[in-house]
């Protein structure tokens, strides 16, 4: 006979089975191959497309909410991704900058004097690059299981870089006020595959751990014993939709928006939360023709 305590076990146990059995099952392999291709025909089409960039800079309060006005700056973006002699395939794609309003106005020189992404970087590497094949290798990627993301079935993949980071620092423009650095290696995240088409449709990433910035001498020997800062927190997000064009009709999944928060230690900025919209995708057709969204 089986008794009360038995048979919820035996309903439990086979309510545990009935759901393993149900979630569907992905090949990592195959997933990272289909969503590479995806990527690899993303950037060959998007060479062909610019858009509007909208970032706001918000300095926040050490309780994270918004301390003392924003920066705005506009900007057209395009891709660059060309092949090299060594390999049709290029290894990276950049986004390509041209600012053209800070804060409602035509850029002007002090604007360039802020210290401020983006009016410094004038070219960017795509983070969808790490699924081309050449970079896949530089990760270690699992399968977390089946998601959802803005309605769309998706297969949810976390990742992590295999190299530890190292940090590159510089004067911008030898300006001892205005400090360039870079992180490579140590990020993490996860990624939002379409689980029908294999696009991406959202990335995040953030670093695994802090990282320490060693000031370039010039700054740090006007504070020897504030020679470094440490980036305890860089998270971004980036969101996918698909945007629709006529005249050919085609459809391509492209950035719509993006938002990061980075806290570093011993920083003129500390804290610094960045959001980004992108608008007005044109597609270039030939030499003469442009055609909007």
């Amino acid at each position: 006979m089986l008794r009360a305590g038995q048979a919820a076990f035996a309903i439990l146990f086979g309510a545990v089975l009935t759901a393993e059995q149900a979630a569907p099952s992905f090949d990592l392999a195959a997933t990272l191959q289909r969503a590479g291709e995806r990527v690899e025909y993303y950037f060959a089409r998007a060479q062909s497309i610019v858009c509007f960039e909208t970032v706001s800079l918000q300095p926040l309060s050490l309780g994270l909410s918004g301390d003392g006005p924003a920066r705005t700056v506009q900007s057209e973006l395009r891709l660059s991704w060309d092949p090299t002699a060594d390999t049709r395939t290029p290894l990276e794609a950049k986004t390509l900058r041209q600012v053209l309003k800070v804060n409602g106005h035509a850029p002007r020189k002090n604007d360039y004097d802020n210290c401020t992404s983006p009016e410094q970087n004038d070219t960017e590497t795509q983070p969808l690059s790490m699924l081309l094949p050449q970079q896949r290798v530089d990760y270690t990627f699992s399968i977390v299981g089946p998601a959802k993301q803005d309605g769309r079935a998706a297969i949810l993949v976390a990742y992590r870089m295999k190299a530890k980071p190292t940090v590159t620092v510089s004067l911008v423009d030898n300006n001892e006020n205005c400090i360039s650095y870079s992180i490579d290696g140590g990020m993490r995240g996860r990624i939002w595959i379409d689980a029908e088409t294999y696009d991406v449709l959202r990335l995040d990433q953030g670093l695994g751990g802090l990282v320490d910035i060693k000031l370039p001498w010039q700054v740090a020997r006007r504070s020897p014993d504030n020679g470094v800062w440490t980036m305890e927190r860089f998270d971004s997000s980036i969101r996918f939709k698909p945007i629709k064009f006529s005249d050919p009709d085609e459809t391509l999944i492209l950035p719509v928006s993006a938002s990061s928060l980075r806290i570093t230690r011993r920083s003129g900025s500390p804290r610094l939360r960045t959001n980004t919209e992108y608008t007005q995708y044109r597609r270039f057709l030939t030499a003469g023709r442009v055609v909007p969204q």
